[in-house]
């Protein structure tokens, strides 16, 4: 399904929260026997606790990996490099701000502030800025819809996963 990113060993795949990042990421790493990273793992600890410079070192000094950063997507564009792809995630906006209520996710406002924006919601803000401001700037920038990624094997249906919190997964067996 990711045959299109096999040439790369960096891949960033980003977005709104709540637009399918984290199953993205792990379809990738799958697909492409790459290792994958939640941004947890760089030093993101929520979208107000973050170290950038973690995220730099991971891209300058390591390879090989897919790592999933939402809370990044004000600053993807600045990863950007040939051996480097952008993933950018696109989800139905009402669908997003239902799953951010279901799961009570508190940061709205911080996510807003990334952008300088007064009002949302976060994922038109993100959606635009994208479009605009950053995919102009990308060498290699994709776009994933999630509505295809139903079709992979990872894929969960929504009836199997309504009592799933952020970052959950399961895994076909």
């Amino acid at each position: 399904m990711f045959e299109q990113l096999r040439p790369f060993k960096k891949i960033m795949v980003t977005g709104p929260q709540r637009s399918g990042t984290t199953i993205c990421a792990r379809m990738i790493a799958h697909d492409l026997g790459l290792r994958y990273i939640d941004e947890d793992g760089v030093g993101w600890k929520s979208a107000s606790v973050m170290d950038e410079n973690a995220l730099c070192r991971l891209f300058r000094l390591e390879t090989g990996f897919v790592v999933q950063a939402p809370a990044a997507a004000h600053i993807c564009h600045q990863f950007s490099a040939e051996d480097t792809a952008i993933v950018f995630m696109f989800r139905n906006i009402n669908d997003i701000i239902a799953s951010q209520t279901r799961i009570g996710w508190p940061y709205e406002d911080v996510e807003l502030s990334k952008y300088g924006a007064a009002h949302g919601p976060i994922a038109q803000v993100k959606y635009e800025y994208w479009r605009e401001v950053q995919k102009p700037q990308i060498i290699h920038p994709f776009e994933v819809h999630y509505k295809s990624l139903a079709t992979h094997p990872l894929w969960v249906p929504k009836a199997e996963r309504s009592n799933f919190k952020p970052r959950q997964y399961r895994r076909k067996q």
